[in-house]
């Protein structure tokens, strides 16, 4: 019975306009997401709470913050190193 009313719910969300699903989230206040952290993508619809993002089929916001993050962190981390050994030089033999 809870599922029916979830899944109905997610198909009158489906065809809703994307600014009239925005317009409705944007006009609540934040929720906390699953994942962590307030989400200004999550719509509280007949008491149930439902991620925009996902609904039009774009993948959770919050998913892809933190991927990018990681992968701008691991890109820092190889910049560095480059940059420490071009400010080291290279290795000359001793002469003496």
């Amino acid at each position: 019975m809870a599922d029916d009313k979830i899944l109905q719910a997610r198909v009158e969300l489906r065809q809703m306009a994307k600014a009239n699903l925005f317009k409705m989230a944007f006009c609540q206040k934040e929720k906390k997401c699953v994942l962590g952290g307030a989400c200004p993508f999550l719509l509280e619809y007949q008491c149930i709470l439902f991620c925009i993002s996902e609904i039009l089929g774009q993948g959770c916001q919050i998913e892809k913050l933190r991927l990018l993050s990681d992968e701008i962190d691991e890109n820092e981390d190889k910049i560095s190193l480059k940059g420490l050994k071009l400010a080291i030089g290279p290795c000359l033999p001793r002469l003496g």
